[in-house]
């Protein structure tokens, strides 16, 4: 048994030989990934965000209620914290008719950036009017915002604010893609027969308390990401090998070649349009404020566009356009594209796509200044 012995031996030189390297090259930052595992944390963390996130509702992915968990990347370690109705906000009870529904996906909930850094709370504290955070990570779409303002729009409000982000709200509740992508997740897509707007989902969904992936897979995964430094040497050398080496200016969540501010199927703006549509309908004449947020891979885009504003030929933007023309209620559109800031870079997180607290900054004072100046919801007179 002398052999085994000497196996044993040898690979357990090379796995602390391994993970002893992987601590220096970990302290002097030479990865791509250099996140100190949790058990060498002096501060006690919140569990992880993935154990926060659910898909139980109707809408699908949403948060877990009256609860807080720490969400951690290479370039941020926030903690996230949601009221008893499972939004990332303070507690829905008792809110004035001033409040404002906010509706969007990640960019709504704030990814990446602590609570007083995100758009919502800027907009919220200027204003002096609550804004009412319904925005969630995890693919959330158009279709999947309609069902969420069905569902919460008997809550006080005067009015919304909506962020419509075409760099996924096209293709989030597409069927087509996503049946390609994961049967099993627990989410709404665009019915293709009879009204767009009744939800229709995979049959092999699963609804789920969280987002866990597979518990065998799991677990050796949150050992490994817990306990060894060596995470970071296998996370780096899986983005190498995906060819996500340009963490600084990739946009994995959005796609790297497409823009849909130019590049959307006509069905995918017809769907997008319907969702939309049963929302100005649900909001019973309240004004509704729609902003049109530009990814990192769109601002790229339109700058090397020979014709930069051909995507406002395309149909989902004449409808904005279009739109605002309603008599029966207030609605205006404000194109964010239209707004940027000399060095784009920093509207965004270094390691990922969203909007860094800079973005967010900048995000919010534009759309401040868009409600101020033309008179929209109504507001304190000290705000004016």
């Amino acid at each position: 048994m002398s052999w085994i012995k000497a196996v044993t031996t040898i690979l357990t030189v090379i796995i602390c030989t391994f993970e002893l390297g992987s601590f220096i090259l970990t302290k002097y930052k030479l990865l791509l990934v250099n996140q100190t595992p949790s058990i060498y944390e002096s501060e006690k963390h919140f569990p992880d965000i993935i154990y926060g996130r659910t898909e139980r509702e109707i809408w699908g992915a949403w948060h877990s209620s009256n609860s807080s968990y720490r969400s951690v990347d290479n370039c941020f370690d926030i903690t996230m914290s949601f009221n008893e109705i499972g939004a990332r906000d303070d507690s829905f009870s008792n809110l004035p008719n001033s409040s404002l529904f906010l509706l969007g996906d990640s960019f709504a909930e704030g990814f990446g950036v602590e609570k007083v850094e995100t758009s919502e709370y800027l907009i919220e504290q200027e204003l002096g009017v609550p804004v009412l955070n319904f925005g969630a990570s995890g693919s959330i779409g158009p279709l999947q915002e309609y069902l969420i303002y069905k569902n919460y729009n008997h809550l006080p409000h005067q009015g919304l604010i909506i962020y419509v982000l075409p760099a996924n709200d096209f293709y989030d509740n597409d069927a087509k893609i996503w049946k390609n992508i994961d049967q099993t997740r627990f989410r709404p897509y665009f019915n293709e027969v009879g009204d767009p707007l009744i939800p229709y989902y995979f049959p092999s969904a699963i609804p789920r308390d969280d987002f866990q992936i597979s518990s065998s897979f799991k677990i050796l995964k949150n050992i490994i990401k817990d306990y060894l430094w060596s995470a970071n040497v296998l996370r780096t050398i899986l983005i190498i090998a995906r060819d996500d080496t340009k963490l600084t200016t990739n946009n994995k969540s959005f796609g790297i070649k497409k823009s849909y501010f130019y590049d959307a199927t006509h069905l995918q703006q017809t769907n997008l349009i319907a969702a939309h549509e049963g929302i100005l309908k649900s909001a019973n004449d309240r004004d509704v404020l729609f902003v049109i947020i530009p990814s990192k891979n769109d601002i790229n885009r339109w700058e090397n566009e020979p014709d930069r504003d051909s995507y406002k030929k395309q149909l989902w933007y004449s409808y904005f356009e279009s739109v605002q023309e309603k008599v029966s209620q207030r609605v205006s559109v404000l194109n964010l594209l239209e707004y940027l800031p000399s060095q784009t870079d920093k509207l965004f997180l270094t390691c990922d796509g969203h909007w860094s607290p800079y973005g967010n900054n900048w995000a919010s004072n534009v759309i401040i200044s868009h409600i101020k100046n033309n008179n929209f919801f109504k507001l304190n007179k000290k705000n004016h």
